[in-house]
């Protein structure tokens, strides 16, 4: 998956959350077509993903303040200027903390 490849580099896992439209034959099978190597999961485990981490960071921020918000539109943009200000070094550490909570769920 040449955007994968982009991100990742050549060798890379593809990691999901054993929803059942993840887990499907249908999916296996197309990731199996694209070469995709699939990282092995633990069920009900949603805590050792870094972008759970992440959705909790993004709620603060839209948040903080005590911002509330009387339209979708004000919700959308608070939570799309949350995303684009948010520090790259966060992502990293988050993502190479990955490892050891896996590491460590086993």
């Amino acid at each position: 998956m040449p955007f994968a490849e982009n991100i990742g580099g050549q060798i890379w896992e593809y990691q999901h959350d054993n929803a059942p439209t993840h887990t499907s034959n249908a999916m296996k099978n197309y990731l199996n077509s694209k070469n995709v190597t699939v990282l092995d999961w633990p069920p009900m485990s949603p805590d050792l993903n870094p972008i759970e981490n992440e959705w909790g960071i993004m709620s603060w921020k839209v948040y903080e303040n005590g911002g509330q918000f009387y339209s979708v539109y004000a919700l959308k943009t608070a939570t799309e200027s949350a995303w684009h200000n948010l520090e790259p070094e966060i992502l990293q550490n988050l993502i190479m903390s990955m490892e050891k909570v896996y590491t460590m769920s086993y």
